[in-house]
């Protein structure tokens, strides 16, 4: 990346709740304490759209599940409960975000990601996985998870803490990802097990948020 550097943060509890159909005046105080700059955070739905992002803010809760940007001065984020954020840091200072549920991995939204950061001109980059729910606890329906298995292999199944099926979803975005080269490092926690995150799965509201921004070097 030359002269710069990306920043990628993932935010807990103790930031607030970064979701997006709460008061925007005080999910934009909550932005700019956790991550000073023009943010574009997507409003979300499980799909395969990725946003490009040419100036600050652009774009900022448009329908989508992925960013990418040159830009050194927008903070892009993805907010989750338990899916998997993702972010994504190419050789040339291009940086992405991604929102993984099993929707989104199974219809290709990292490939997408990928693709439209090598369009940007991206020729190398890796990606960063942070806390979502794990296969401890991500119970999945028996069909569903023959599917994955079919598209990335046996060891994305696993088996819950309680005995049931499970899928492993930091598993499959590091396989997904592995389909195009893309090293992989696991910020992982699960996000059910650990108070310090919120999670759909145990019936909270509330989002965390993981972000990345392009910076000049100090």
């Amino acid at each position: 990346m030359g002269a710069d550097v990306a920043h990628v943060r993932c935010s807990t509890t103790a930031d607030g709740d970064f979701h997006i159909d709460g008061s925007r005046l005080t999910l934009g105080h909550r932005r700019q304490a956790f991550a000073p700059g023009a943010w574009t955070q997507l409003d979300e739905v499980h799909g395969t759209r990725v946003v490009t992002v040419t100036e600050p803010g652009e774009h900022d809760f448009d329908e989508a599940d992925a960013a990418v940007t040159r830009r050194r001065d927008v903070v892009l984020s993805v907010w989750v409960g338990d899916c998997a954020p993702v972010a994504l840091l190419g050789d040339d200072g291009t940086v992405g975000v991604a929102h993984v549920g099993w929707r989104g991995a199974i219809d290709g939204v990292l490939q997408h990601t990928v693709q439209a950061m090598r369009e940007l001109g991206t020729t190398s980059l890796c990606a960063v996985v942070g806390p979502c729910i794990g296969p401890c606890c991500n119970e999945f329906g028996a069909d569903l998870l023959r599917t994955f298995r079919d598209r990335f292999g046996p060891h994305v199944a696993s088996t819950t803490t309680w005995g049931a099926p499970s899928l492993d979803l930091p598993a499959v975005v590091v396989a997904a990802l592995a389909e195009w080269h893309v090293p992989v490092t696991l910020l992982w926690v699960c996000t059910r097990c650990d108070p310090r995150f919120f999670s759909h799965r145990r019936g909270e509201l509330g989002r965390q948020v993981m972000t990345v921004q392009r910076m000049a070097a100090a």
